[in-house]
């Protein structure tokens, strides 16, 4: 019987967190296009200055919970939200040109 070695146990636990971690990002996307739509709708724009704002506290505030060093974390925000807004824009776009606007 081969026995896995404790690194092998542990890299094995990384890659289904990376999937987890990928698993939410999609998520986040879908609820990204779904706050697009609602925008879009309501005359809203995409940028939310006071709502990031928001986030980036509560980010910094999980970061020192769980030991993560903020730089990091908020670089991991600015992606997330980077790519929220292209989602939303990208979206609103299409939306757009099948109206003729």
């Amino acid at each position: 019987m081969n026995k896995k070695s404790s690194i092998d146990v542990l890299r094995k636990e990384m890659e289904d967190t990376t999937i987890e971690i990928m698993r939410l990002v999609g998520k986040r996307l879908s609820l990204a296009k779904k706050i697009g739509e609602t925008k879009l709708q309501e005359g809203l724009p995409i940028e939310d200055l006071e709502v990031e704002r928001r986030l980036r506290t509560t980010v910094a505030e999980t970061c020192k919970a769980y030991g993560v060093n903020l730089n990091f974390g908020l670089r991991l925000l600015n992606l997330l939200v980077e790519e929220a807004k292209g989602v939303q824009n990208k979206r609103t776009k299409k939306r757009l040109r099948k109206k003729g606007c």
